[in-house]
Parts: C-alpha cells; sequence; structure tokens
C-alpha cells in the first residue's frame, strides 16, 4: 500500500512539473493563433489595398482629423474588407479564453462602429 501511494505521488508530481511547464508556455501558443488569424484577415485585402491602407495609416498618423473626408472614407472601407471588428472579437477569444468576455468586445467594437457621429449617419 505504501509503495502505491509513492507511485500516485510520482504521477502526480510529473503531471504538475508539465502543467507548470505547459502553462509557461501558453503565451507562444496564443501569439501564434493570433498571428494566424490576423494573416487570415489581411489576406483579405490584395497588395495594392494593403499598401493604401498602411500609407492612409502612416498620413493620419492615428489622427483621423489628418485625412480627408474621401481619405477617410477610403480607409473605413478597407477596414471593413479587412473584417477589423471580427478581427477584434477573434483576437479577444484567444487572449482572453472565458468566451462571453470576446462576445463582449466583438459588440462593443461592433457597436462603436455603428454610433460614429451624426454627419456620417445621413451620408
Amino acid at each position: 500500500m505504501e509503495r502505491q501511494v509513492g507511485l500516485i505521488a510520482g504521477i502526480g508530481t510529473r503531471a504538475l512539473r508539465r502543467s507548470r511547464w505547459l502553462a509557461e508556455r501558453l503565451w507562444v501558443i496564443a501569439a501564434a493563433e493570433v498571428a494566424i488569424t490576423t494573416r487570415r484577415h489581411w489576406r483579405r485585402l490584395e497588395p495594392e489595398e494593403r499598401a493604401r491602407f498602411f500609407a492612409l495609416v502612416r498620413k493620419s498618423r492615428g489622427r483621423p482629423s489628418r485625412l480627408t473626408d474621401r481619405e477617410t472614407d477610403e480607409l473605413r472601407q478597407l477596414l471593413d474588407k479587412l473584417g477589423h471588428i471580427e478581427l477584434a472579437g477573434s483576437v479577444a477569444r484567444t487572449v482572453i479564453p472565458f468566451r462571453p468576455v470576446g462576445r463582449i468586445v466583438e459588440f462593443a467594437a461592433a457597436r462603436a462602429t455603428r454610433h460614429r457621429s451624426p454627419t456620417e449617419a445621413e451620408a
């Protein structure tokens, strides 16, 4: 009986070591999954569209007010084609594995794009 306890404890200790090793490396798996998901979304854009997207983002330097109305609309169309809301939800579900939280992030991102400004709603 004493030998069985030692065997069970040994198996438990080895399993604990392996799970600790895996837990310390799960970020690599999550990063790879985010990279694969992001690549899938980027491939929705043609190479010319990707170049234009980066040109517009560089020009704006993070401030939409630095773009003309036409450029803002063009960037918005490229973002829609990219599926940025779906991408945000996918990344959130990967990084935050609790499924309802990922859904909340995706919902919030979609809601934010629906309620932009009154002048955009008229156009």
